[in-house]
């Protein structure tokens, strides 16, 4: 009987030990990816084909562009040179940012988690909405200023 017992308890003492064990191994895998940025943030940037998509949905939009790709709505060039990416934009850029109007953003890749896209002075940025650091901009005026 006392062979029974001791088994019983070596059992359940493993049994508990065995479930602590493994919820350890959840917290540190849980605090690891919390740790390090998700695989798709560290590519946080336009593709070619988004690139290409927006130029050829703003071609057809240029007569009535919306805000924030309006002519009325470009940047001076001191704002300019702050609109870079990799770096936040400051109090400024954030109040000229407008969102890219749904059909435009239907078309181009998904942003990654916690990003969004932004129409600001006649460019579309991919801007992270914690941080409002952008990531990455396509410049629409260009195939129309001249740059």
């Amino acid at each position: 009987m006392m062979t029974l017992r001791t088994y019983t308890s070596a059992a359940i003492i493993a049994l508990a030990l065995g479930g602590l064990t493994v919820r350890l191994d959840a917290v540190s895998q849980n605090r690891d990816a919390r740790d390090r940025p998700a695989a798709n943030d560290s590519h946080a940037q336009f593709t070619d084909g988004d690139r290409q998509t927006t130029k050829d949905w703003y071609a057809q939009h240029q007569p009535h562009p919306p805000a924030g790709l309006r002519p009325q709505d470009r940047l001076s060039p001191d704002q300019e040179s702050r609109l870079q990416p990799g770096r936040p934009l400051d109090r400024d850029l954030q109040s000229r940012t407008h969102s890219v109007p749904t059909d435009l953003s239907r078309r181009l890749t998904p942003p990654p988690a916690n990003h969004r896209y932004v129409a600001i002075g006649g460019h579309v940025g991919l801007e992270d909405r914690s941080t409002h650091t952008l990531r990455d901009v396509i410049h629409v005026h260009e195939q129309d200023s001249g740059r």
